[in-house]
């Protein structure tokens, strides 16, 4: 054999060897067990890792663990992360675990054994979510023992924000949490608050956070915000006195301008809706900021009018907790009387006056919660004061009181005066005095004929 077949024959068999070897190379494992594995051992393989990486998990090819042994994951500080025990399982992946290094514990019994276990495959990622066509976005499913605040959401100038999330899957013991632009816990989501398609509630700045922390028993899809909206004012002014949003927002407060009628001596106001939610309260103040009153979840209502206050001037604040908000309120109007006990109504647009009694008995808190005291100003047919007014203009045309005479005994009681037993009574009076004057008549024209007959 020539030098040349033996050196052909010596090549062949270097590149044999050669693609022997990576083959097996590229058949090794990252982990991997014997076959079966032996009875009572322990065996820990560290460091599988992909250096950079921000999350990691890793593909079985096969596992087949027996019923008394238990194969554990562990992170780069050996702590417990997942462990599986009487399992025959192929071709899957583990979940994904925060960190860039994994390890893989066998402990096993004197039960008998197993195929055994090979890890064939790493996965990592380098950052900590996405941010493609999102405000803030999770990894879907996120990782476990994971802990990650995302960039703020902002919306500067604006008084008031919430954001919607186009979906939230989290895991049993995993939570979600909003912050204001302080830090401050607004709100907490968890696995029963999973959804859908939702806005959070309103919260007071211009300015959300979002947290994500997880634990070890588990994951889930996670969220996606992709949504933002803001209000840049405090409240609502059309065709109102005053006005809250509807909703309004957590952690708000806020003091309406005064309700404000110069010269009156009594005030009230009218409110068509009123409803707030458990922890929140409205206050009525009045021009000097005393308290008045104040309206809780309780007092919720429609279509009442507050009591009477002396003055010329209501305030009105909302103030707000942070669990959970309501339709909130509006002031359509209000109602204002002066010195001479004359009720004007009033709203935001005009003022409309109406000559209701200066003698006019107070009403009942019921009649006066539900505005009955203003409908009857408005049919004359049933109203005892407008009765009186005609009065009062029959006297004044004959001359009987004076137009500005109000303070009279006469112009208080014009009605009984022009009733039947006043009538009677003023007639009884009027013959009495006519008699006198008769008999004074009389007794005159008696004196002025004496002398004539003297004369005579």
């Amino acid at each position: 054999m020539t030098r040349l077949c033996v050196l052909k024959i010596v090549l062949c068999c270097l590149l044999i060897i050669m693609i022997g070897c990576t083959s097996a190379s590229s058949s090794e494992s990252l982990a991997e067990s014997k076959h079966p594995y032996a009875n009572n051992s322990t065996y820990t393989w560290t460091n599988i890792s992909e250096p950079g990486a921000t999350e990691i998990r890793l593909h079985f090819s096969d596992l087949d663990i027996g019923n008394y042994d238990k194969l554990i994951i562990l992170d780069k500080y050996e702590n417990d992360l997942v462990t599986y025990s009487d399992i025959t399982k192929a071709d899957f992946w583990t979940e994904w675990y925060a960190g860039d290094t994994l390890g893989v514990r066998l402990i096993t019994s004197d039960q008998g054994t197993g195929y055994g276990f090979k890890i064939d495959k790493l996965d990592s990622r380098s950052d900590m979510c996405i941010s493609n066509n999102s405000l803030a976005e999770s990894y879907h499913p996120y990782a476990n023992n994971f802990e990650y605040k995302w960039p703020d959401i902002s919306k500067p100038g604006a008084t008031e924000i919430r954001l919607h999330f186009e979906s939230l899957s989290l895991a049993d013991s995993d939570i979600l949490v909003l912050y204001d632009k302080y830090d401050n816990k607004l709100v907490t989501y968890d696995y029963w608050q999973s959804s859908k398609d939702f806005w959070t509630e309103w919260y007071t700045g211009d300015t959300l956070k979002v947290k994500l922390i997880t634990d070890n028993s588990g994951t889930a899809y996670g969220f996606k915000i992709d949504k933002l909206e803001s209000r840049s004012d405090v409240c609502i002014s059309n065709d109102s006195l005053a006005e809250s949003y509807h909703p309004y927002a957590n952690n708000f407060e806020y003091k309406w301008p005064d309700i404000s009628k110069p010269g009156a001596t009594q005030i009230r106001i009218h409110f068509e809706n009123l409803d707030l939610a458990d922890s929140d309260i409205l206050v009525i103040y009045d021009k000097y900021d005393n308290k008045l009153v104040t309206y809780d979840y309780w007092q919720s209502s429609k279509d009442f009018w507050t009591e009477w206050y002396t003055g010329d001037m209501l305030k009105v604040k909302l103030v707000t907790g942070n669990s959970g908000t309501a339709y909130g309120f509006k002031i359509d109007k209000g109602e204002i009387k002066n010195d001479r006990n004359v009720t004007t109504a009033f709203s935001e647009s005009k003022e409309v006056n109406n000559k209701i009694s200066r003698s006019k008995p107070e009403k009942s808190e019921d009649s006066e919660s539900s505005g009955e005291d203003s409908e009857e100003s408005q049919n004359p047919t049933v109203n005892s004061e407008y009765i009186h007014n005609q009065f009062v203009k029959i006297a004044v045309t004959l001359n009987i009181l004076k137009d500005d005479d109000d303070q009279s005994w006469m112009y208080k009681n014009i009605q009984w005066i022009f009733s039947g037993v006043g009538v009677s009574f003023i007639g009884a009076i009027c013959g009495l005095v006519k008699k006198s004057k008769d008999k004074k008549l009389e007794d005159k024209k008696s004196e002025d004929d004496k002398p004539e007959d003297k004369k005579s």
